[in-house]
């Protein structure tokens, strides 16, 4: 079974990717992933966000899904709305299970997503 997580980079491994990862391995799952965000984080101190580039989530997803038979997807950190409305265009045609997990905050308080952004999740 392959799923596809798209959200953000956690380096403390605490969430996000790293965290789909090992979820998804418990269930012998094969991870397929697209990172939309990097965060400077760790158990105690949220630091900063730097998206990922349109182009660059556009060429994972494309990559992804003409590669991969996915059998489900979980969306969490999607930054902001260019983000957001790139995923939507890439995962509309898909007929798959699509869990989405809106992040907010970081549970150390770092907005992790742009306020902008929230009406259009």
């Amino acid at each position: 079974m392959n799923l596809l997580s798209i959200g953000g980079s956690d380096p403390s491994s605490g969430a996000g990717i790293q965290s789909d990862i090992k979820t998804f391995s418990v269930f012998d799952a094969h991870a397929l992933t697209v990172i939309t965000a990097i965060t400077g984080q760790n158990t105690s101190n949220f630091g900063t966000v730097e998206p990922v580039s349109k182009k660059m989530v556009e060429n994972q997803l494309e990559s992804i899904i003409s590669d991969f038979k996915i059998d489900g997807i979980k969306i969490g950190m999607v930054y902001n709305s260019e983000i957001i409305k790139t995923v939507y265009q890439h995962l509309k045609k898909l007929k798959i299970p699509i869990v989405v997990d809106p992040v907010i905050r970081s549970t150390t308080g770092g907005m992790l997503i742009k306020k902008s952004a929230i009406d259009d999740f």
